[in-house]
């Protein structure tokens, strides 16, 4: 018996078990890459329209930030499921969202900047916010 026989012999008589960590099959090879889950952006899209208060844009800039937070939570654990195409709808959605709620942070910048200037200047745009104030107090 030649001595690459033996060793191989010696080998299969061991018991060999492969570890957890060694791909076995092709399955682990065909899994798509994980989307990015976007939650970063999600959380900072939503901190920041809290920050700008101008009514309602900001409030749907926070609405619009909250549903992206859950969309980006879906993500890990959709493809967990292995739901792929789900997995990458929902980092779609939740970036869409986040975008789109970043989009009326811009928007209402822009709306206090011409406010204040059509409105008269700073002193005439902290007058009417504390009426407003008073208003709904």
């Amino acid at each position: 018996m030649s001595e690459f026989n033996q060793e191989n012999q010696n080998y299969q008589s061991q018991g060999y078990q492969s570890t957890p960590y060694q791909a076995n099959n092709l399955d682990d090879f065909s899994k798509p890459l994980k989307p990015a889950n976007n939650l970063a952006l999600s959380i900072v899209a939503t901190v920041l329209s809290l920050i700008t208060c101008c009514g309602w844009v900001s409030c749907l800039g926070v609405i619009l930030g909250i549903i992206a937070i859950v969309f980006s939570t879906q993500v890990d654990s959709k493809y967990a499921l292995g739901d792929y195409a789900g997995a990458e709808n929902a980092a779609k959605y939740a970036k869409i969202l986040s975008l789109v709620a970043i989009g009326t942070i811009v928007l209402s910048i822009v709306l206090i900047i011409v406010s204040v200037i059509v409105g008269g200047g700073i002193d005439a745009f902290m007058n009417s916010y504390k009426e407003a104030l008073e208003q709904y107090s």
